[in-house]
This record gives C-alpha cells, sequence and structure tokens, in this order.
C-alpha cells in the first residue's frame, strides 16, 4: 500500500500542513567510508505555496500510515519556486536541507578543549553549535582524541575529524535529529527488516572491487613534537598482500594514544584487507508491502540490519546481512493522490562495518569447536547473524520444486 504524505511547515505539532504532489529526498550516505552530507529534500506541493513557507522556515516530510505519522525528512527551507500547470495551477516547490548543512555554517573553538574520547569531543562541538544531541541518543565513543586549541574553524569539519579518528559517523537520522555513531554503534544490532525477492523485483545486482582495499596502514597518533613528526604504529595484513598485492593507506589522526592507535589500525585492516561484495539495486515500492510491513521499513534508519534473502541462483549468497547507510526516496503523485513511493537503498556489507564482537553477541548455541576451530578471539574481527533459517526464502529465487530430490517434502526440508 502507499502511505499518504504530508508536509508540515513551520512548527511540527500544529504548524500549517499541504499535500504533496512530488517529492525526492537524499538521505544519509552513498558508501560506508564517508561521512554523511545533510539530508535534502525537493517537495512539490498542491494548491498555493502557504505564506509559512519562507527560506529558513522549519518544513518536514511525513509518511501517514493508519493512526501512525513516520517522519521521513526533517530541515530547514533553503529555495523556493513557483512553477504552473496551467494558468491557475500553482506547483510550489520547496526545497530543504537537513541540520548538518547549519552545522557547516557555524564556527566554533575560541578556549582549548581537553582530551577525551572521540564521541565526547564530538558532542561538544555540536554543543558549542548549537545543536546539543540527546545523550541517549548519541555515543560516548571508543578512542582518546588529543587537547586541541582551536581558532575559530566551522564546527561541522571539527566534528567530522574527531568522528573518522574514532571511527565513527555525524548523523541525522529521518526526525532530523544530530547524532553520533562511533566504532561499536553496530555491534550486537539485531535484524529490523528481512527483504524478499518478491519485493525488490531483479534490480538487484552483485559488485566487487578494489575500491576501499586496505591491507597495509600507517597510522600516525599523539602529539607532534617540536621540529619532529607524530609517532606511528603499522598493520597489514600478509595473506591478502601476498594475494593481491600491496595497497596501503597512510593516516594522520590526532588519536591521543598508541592503544588507541593500533586498535584503530587494527580495525582498519580487519575490515577492509579483503574486497566485500557490494549488493546494489535494492530499491523497493511501497504499494508491494502491507501496513505491518511499512511500519517496520519506513521505520527503517541509517545503521539498520537488513536481511535480503532468496537471491537468483549465481548470486555469491542467496541471503545477505546488510547494513543500511542511506536511500534516495522518491513520490510521485497527481492532484487525485499519490501513485508511486520507492526507496533505493544504499547499503554496506555486514563485515565491512560490523563492531567488534563479543561472545554475549554470539548464538547460545555456539561453542568455540564449531564456530571455527582454527580462529583466534583476535582475528573474530567479525561474526555475521545467522541468516538460514530452513525456508524456502533461503534458497535462490531461481530453484524450481521439480529439481528437488523426490523423498523431499515442504514439511521436511532442512533446517
Amino acid at each position: 500500500m502507499i502511505p499518504d504524505a504530508v508536509v508540515w511547515v513551520g512548527d511540527p505539532s500544529n504548524g500549517v500542513e499541504c499535500q504533496v504532489m512530488r517529492a525526492q529526498v537524499h538521505h544519509g550516505r552513498d558508501d560506508p567510508t564517508s561521512q554523511p552530507e545533510a539530508s535534502v529534500a525537493s517537495l512539490e506541493l498542491v494548491g498555493a505555496l502557504p505564506p509559512e513557507a519562507v527560506i529558513g522556515a522549519r518544513v518536514g516530510l511525513d509518511a501517514v500510515v493508519g493512526p501512525l505519522r513516520i517522519p521521513r525528512f526533517e530541515g530547514e527551507i533553503t529555495d523556493l519556486a513557483i512553477a504552473f500547470d496551467s494558468v491557475d495551477v500553482p506547483v510550489p516547490r520547496i526545497i530543504a536541507a537537513g541540520d548538518l548543512g547549519r552545522i557547516g555554517r557555524r564556527v566554533v573553538g575560541d578556549s582549548p578543549w581537553a582530551e577525551e574520547l572521540d564521541g565526547a569531543r564530538v558532542n561538544r562541538i555540536l554543543t558549542l553549535a548549537g545543536f546539543a544531541p540527546d545523550p541517549l541518543l548519541t555515543d560516548p565513543g571508543t578512542v582518546a582524541v588529543l587537547a586541541r586549541d582551536v581558532d575559530r574553524q566551522p564546527a561541522l569539519g571539527l566534528a567530522q575529524e574527531a568522528a573518522e579518528d574514532g571511527g565513527g559517523i555525524v548523523w541525522q537520522d529521518t526526525a532530523g535529529r544530530i547524532r553520533y555513531a562511533d566504532a561499536l554503534h553496530r555491534r550486537g544490532a539485531p535484524v529490523a527488516f528481512e527483504f524478499e525477492a518478491c519485493d525488490v523485483g531483479l534490480g538487484l545486482g552483485w559488485e566487487q572491487s578494489l575500491e576501499g582495499l586496505t591491507n597495509k596502514v600507517v597510522l600516525r597518533y599523539g602529539p607532534t613534537p617540536e621540529g619532529g613528526e607524530q609517532p606511528e604504529v603499522y598493520q597489514s595484513d600478509a595473506v591478502s598482500i601476498a594475494d593481491r598485492g600491496e595497497f596501503g593507506a597512510s593516516l594522520s589522526t590526532r588519536i591521543a594514544t598508541v592503544d588507541d592507535a593500533q586498535k584503530r589500525a587494527d580495525t582498519i585492516i580487519a575490515r577492509a584487507a579483503n574486497p566485500s561484495w557490494l549488493l546494489g539495486g535494492l530499491e523497493v515500492n511501497l504499494e508491494l508491502l502491507d501496513a505491518a510491513e511499512l511500519e517496520l521499513l519506513l521505520g527503517l534508519d541509517v545503521h539498520a540490519l537488513v536481511n535480503v534473502t532468496g537471491m537468483p541462483e549465481g548470486s555469491p549468497a542467496t541471503t545477505a546481512a546488510l547494513w543500511v547507510e542511506g536511500w534516495r526516496e522518491t513520490i510521485e503523485g497527481t492532484d487525485a493522490g499519490l501513485v508511486a513511493w520507492s526507496l533505493a537503498f544504499a547499503t554496506s556489507d555486514y563485515c565491512r562495518t560490523a563492531g567488534a564482537p563479543r561472545w554475549d553477541d554470539t548464538p547460545s548455541s555456539a561453542t568455540w569447536d564449531t564456530v571455527d576451530p582454527a580462529l583466534t578471539w583476535n582475528g573474530a574481527y567479525c561474526m555475521p547473524p545467522s541468516l538460514q533459517r530452513g525456508r524456502w526464502n533461503d534458497v535462490p529465487a531461481s530453484m524450481r520444486w521439480d529439481t528437488v530430490s523426490p523423498p523431499m517434502t515442504w514439511d521436511n526440508w532442512p533446517t
């Protein structure tokens, strides 16, 4: 089913509401190695432009599913335009950007900052910029970053520097709130939504390349001595280098301690020493879903873990655990109502950005011998969730019943 779409202008609780003719939203990031930019929305309305719609006013887009209003975007108006379908039928358009854009225009740093965790540094910067995060929605950080005397610099760049040092990201959710996710944010996450082959059609495609491959890293940390250079730590993957040649990276960071620097270098190599398959074309048309599925799907945000099942034979895997990195959302309508609503997701492989596992995160049925007898805990940088549930959804979508062994029945399909 296609939900209703409502644009509000002014106060989200009692502002003026408008019907949507068309809308496009870009949310999150397109790849797992970059920091997100501000979410942006282009909103075409039915009827005249409301007087409350002025440059700088708050604006939001909500999906309405039964009694629920699910936020899809919130930001401030940056551009206004009015076109005409006919002489007396205006088509106003609002272009808006999320608050990450505003943070980029704020300058902070008129007093020294003490050494602190990356999450504390990011939250300090956001607070100084006037966007104090909700402590329940932001992470503390995992590495100590150097004390710093900043001489009035743009807040977003400073926050993203601290995020890069810690392996986290500064982002905004669909409700427009600015948040920080540290390097362990995704550890132990449950599967939030399951896509079946019939939900996503034939647009799926797999790609693998050398992009992002790193099997040797030099990472600089600590204060720079007068007349000298920062100390360095090193990490490499000998097997990857032997198989593919050297793909090196050199990073200068503001990490304070050698232990944290080594941990950061270890994580980079563990995640990026081998190429991973990237699943593209994960696009969903909302009319294919029922109300319960819509509520779950529209509740996803950056960092959500999703499962895709029943992919065609010849795929690298018939099921895949993927992180949502962002999406492009498209709404199409007429004067009579909406006719199409789709989301094209940007995702990443589970092991490319998952937090280091804990033994508590493994299934209770797992024992050390059954996981991998050759595995050491230091080498267990990634333990994907078990996705095989003994269902037909877990086999290739191209499998046919008449190719299965005759004794096999629906009930005794192996689990």
